[in-house]
């Protein structure tokens, strides 16, 4: 519940701090839109969780070891570091490609294909978000693109 809270609370400053910025339209998006829109689903999201929360009864707790998610968090942020060592290096696109093939791997899907298929198609898809769409100049890299 805390966590919930956390994130609600979270996600209402990122909307305050967003609409200071300008937020344009959706055919010609502002700085500020897509902070804000993200800061929404943040607070939709903390919300839906403490009202399917408190509607659950709660289950007895079970000592577990955490080891093994502690190690998952650490591969998280260790992926995103390299990535962010790597972007003005390799590009955006072979960077995203290479993160989200990672963050998979970590996250535990083990089908190599469905993992591959995933990555390219968020890379190219964050690729045409960014820069067709959004026209954000983005790192290009050895790969030129």
């Amino acid at each position: 519940m805390a966590a919930d809270i956390a994130i609600l609370a979270f996600g209402a400053i990122t909307v305050l701090l967003s609409l200071q910025l300008p937020i344009g339209s959706l055919h010609a998006p502002g700085s500020g839109l897509f902070p804000a829109v993200l800061g929404v689903i943040l607070i939709g999201l903390a919300g839906c969780h403490l009202v399917l929360q408190r509607r659950t009864p709660a289950a007895p707790a079970e000592p577990q070891s955490d080891s093994g998610g502690r190690l998952r968090v650490i591969l998280f942020f260790g992926a995103i570091a390299a990535a962010t060592a790597l972007l003005s290096i390799l590009g955006f696109p072979a960077v995203a490609f290479l993160l989200m093939l990672a963050l998979l791997e970590v996250l535990g899907m083990r089908r190599r294909r469905d993992s591959l298929l995933i990555a390219l198609i968020t890379a190219v898809g964050a690729y045409a978000l960014f820069v067709g769409w959004l026209k954000i100049p983005l790192p290009r890299g050895w790969l030129g693109l």
